[in-house]
């Protein structure tokens, strides 16, 4: 993943980029995105306990009292693996998380936001429903 987010920003921008990573969030997480629609918050929980424990991540999730579900990553599986083996990691790799997440949100009718420190391998990401949504 990483070597081809190199390569799309490197041949094509940062624009066609993000344009890719959103087409490959609607195609790829349309599943989700309908889930979230139908379920709310408790689909993206279900999504993310599933996802990070079969990467074996460092990671909780929990809701606060506004109804938030909060994800916070503290050693990223992808960013471990690469630093092991001694791979480039793109300079937009977490990035393209938020991207990705943002367009899924957007789709069911929810915001997000993700702070990351991609050179230690960690992220809060927040998810919540759309205000009128």
């Amino acid at each position: 993943m990483s070597f081809g987010l190199s390569f799309l920003e490197r041949e094509f921008g940062i624009g066609e980029l993000e344009e890719y990573l959103r087409r490959l969030a609607r195609n790829v997480y349309a599943p989700l995105i309908e889930s979230l629609r139908l379920r709310g918050l408790p689909a993206l929980e279900d999504h993310w306990n599933n996802i990070m424990s079969l990467e074996e991540a460092d990671f909780s999730l929990s809701f606060t009292n506004d109804d938030v579900l909060v994800l916070e990553v503290r050693a990223c599986p992808a960013i471990r693996h690469m630093k092991e083996r001694g791979y480039r990691i793109a300079d937009h790799f977490c990035e393209s998380t938020r991207i990705v997440n943002d367009e899924i949100c957007r789709l069911a009718g929810y915001s997000c936001s993700t702070e990351y420190d991609q050179s230690n391998g960690r992220c809060i990401q927040r998810f919540r429903k759309e205000a009128g949504a």
